[in-house]
């Protein structure tokens, strides 16, 4: 084998990960990131080498955050007990069970105990705990 069929070989090998399949290049420069709180928690995106990109995913971020709405993957960000319980009850293998009754009882004490338009968000261990 040539030294250069060698050396293109390494060169190959270090640009796409073997693994994954991902190309692997050396990060030059500064690489941005989006640092915010959403209900108490940090939440952190990599946006790359474009400060103003970096600027502009900033202010969505904020202004989402301002409304109040749907921000990053979170469904529980605005799903309510209410929903959530509609939503298993209505599932077939749920329906299909021979405790679909009591699971619906359950649930209904559960809902007026927390209340049917607590989001899930605010459900936290400490009232599980008390219920």
């Amino acid at each position: 084998m040539a030294e250069g069929e060698t050396t293109r070989k390494v060169k190959k090998a270090r640009e796409k990960c073997l693994s994954c399949g991902f190309r692997l290049r050396k990060a030059s420069g500064r690489v941005y990131w989006v640092e915010y709180y959403v209900n108490g928690r940090r939440k952190r995106e990599r946006i790359g080498p474009n400060k103003d990109a970096a600027e502009q995913r900033l202010r969505e971020a904020l202004k989402l955050r301002a409304e109040e709405r749907y921000i990053g993957k979170d469904p529980a960000a605005r799903l309510t007990l209410g929903e959530l319980c509609k939503w298993y009850l209505d599932l077939p293998e749920v329906k299909a069970k021979d405790s679909y009754l009591r699971d619906k009882q359950l649930l209904s004490h559960v809902k007026r105990i927390l209340g049917e338009s607590t989001k899930i968000k605010d459900i936290t261990s400490g009232r599980v705990e008390s219920y």
